[in-house]
């Protein structure tokens, strides 16, 4: 089974989007002029790209709706989570299925669906931080961008708990730095 990644672009000061939900800063990078020449940016798509399957919440589904357009965006099924009880929808080169319930319902879907590949968690910090909340993550791969936001959402918000990090990768780049990260299980 592979691992269970949270697999986010922040900013140096901590956030997740900026102000009003803007993501464009934090997203240059994906852009392939910028993939070009940065080790880190190639690395990491390739890591998104070879995912077993990828979660992500209701409101990273909405804001993808205008940027993905009617692109091949994923590799892997995509499993949303969500309140709202919808049936699956094939587009962008995938399947959404949207889960209602506790993330551990979303990932055992998602395991069954990725086999011995990662499951991605991406997207909305508070998907992340429901999983972490409940101990189900593997790893965090942080993507940080050099840029200081000054506001917007902040990627990890009031956790239970403090969690030891083991640092497992280190990739520099000029648009952006992938940091990978073991969380040490909790005694």
């Amino acid at each position: 089974m592979g691992s269970t990644v949270i697999f986010v672009s922040v900013s140096v000061d901590g956030y997740a989007t900026g102000p009003h939900g803007d993501l464009t800063r934090l997203h240059r990078w994906l852009s392939a002029d910028a993939r070009a020449d940065d080790d880190a940016a190639v690395d990491l798509t390739a890591r998104f790209r070879s995912a077993g399957a990828i979660v992500f919440g209701r409101r990273t589904w909405d804001s993808g709706q205008e940027p993905w357009g009617d692109d091949d965006v994923f590799d892997s099924p995509v499993f949303v989570m969500t309140h709202e009880e919808r049936p699956p929808e094939a587009k962008n080169g995938t399947v959404f299925t949207f889960v209602s319930g506790a993330p551990a319902d979303a990932l055992e879907l998602a395991r069954a669906a990725a086999g011995d590949r990662d499951v991605v968690i991406m997207g909305s910090p508070d998907v992340a931080g429901q999983f972490l909340r409940d101990g189900l993550v593997d790893e965090l791969l942080l993507h940080l961008v050099p840029v200081l936001l000054g506001g917007g959402t902040r990627l990890f918000g009031e956790l239970p708990s403090a969690s030891e990090l083991e640092l497992r990768s280190w990739v520099p780049g000029d648009e952006v730095s992938a940091l990978g990260y073991a969380v040490v299980p909790r005694a």
